[in-house]
């Protein structure tokens, strides 16, 4: 309802996002890459990317802390709510893995169960951290400090390079369970120390209501319309909109919407 009402009133970035459902995960994050120019280069924002590209994100309701993320096709869009309890580097990696179940899945493909689970957290990893970058970057039985440096790279979690690392047979099998042994003991299982300092968040949805405001269309006011009340929207809205101005009404909505064509 929220994006509906919203595409009512802007021209939101066309939707660019392939369908590959029969390319293995690392070969279809490589034809995304390519597709999206990315070449080598570390990821930048995901969910810039992943809004530039047509793909409309929300936040999850922190009531659902147990979901990590979650990807929809609804009439042609594809739809991506994010968990925003997690660290910076796993949203990052949440975003990539959810682009995998879009690209990989579709709505013509199993998007649940083991083995599409395994195959988007391969195209998040072969996304976020390319075959070439990390074997130029990431020396042969790298130590935990160099892989804790290394993630900073690509912004990845130091478990995610680890399992990266070990994918591509930089780390043996006993190196990578050592590895992962001593990332844990320093608390990186559960969390990332010393991490991205802020959490990628929505630039379409800043834009959006920046320019409501200019329109003098509080944000309280777009959530009366919609039946719902100011902290259900700022819930889907990564807390972009947590001062609502008090006083808004349908009025202002239907108010505002005669003023908006100027921003479309």
């Amino acid at each position: 309802m929220l994006y509906d009402w919203i595409d009512e009133r802007f021209r939101l970035p066309a939707v660019d996002v392939p369908s590959l459902g029969k390319p293995d995960p690392e070969t279809a994050a490589g034809m995304v890459r390519t597709r999206w120019d990315l070449g080598e280069a570390p990821a930048p924002n995901m969910v810039h990317l992943l809004e530039a590209h047509g793909v409309r994100v929300f936040s999850l309701d922190p009531d659902h802390a147990e979901v990590d993320a979650f990807a929809v096709w609804r009439d042609g869009v594809p739809f991506v709510f994010f968990n925003t309890l997690k660290s910076a580097e796993r949203g990052r990696f949440d975003a990539a893995h959810e682009l995998g179940h879009l690209v990989m899945h579709g709505s013509e493909h199993a998007c649940s169960g083991p083995e599409a689970e395994r195959q988007a957290n391969e195209f998040a990893s072969a996304f976020l951290m390319p075959r070439a970058s990390v074997l130029g970057h990431m020396p042969s039985g790298a130590h935990v400090d160099q892989i804790i440096r290394g993630k900073r790279i690509w912004n990845v979690s130091a478990m995610a390079l680890t399992y990266r690392m070990h994918d591509l047979g930089l780390l043996t099998d006993w190196q990578y369970r050592s590895t992962c042994a001593e990332l844990s003991r320093l608390g990186y299982r559960s969390d990332e120390p010393e991490g991205m300092e802020q959490r990628e968040t929505s630039q379409v949805l800043t834009k959006v209501f920046t320019a409501l405001r200019t329109k003098h269309l509080r944000p309280s006011s777009v959530a009366a319309e919609l039946g719902l009340t100011g902290e259900e929207m700022n819930r889907l809205l990564f807390g972009l909109t947590l001062t609502p101005l008090s006083g808004g009404s349908q009025q202002d909505a239907a108010a505002a919407r005669r003023n908006l064509s100027v921003v479309r």
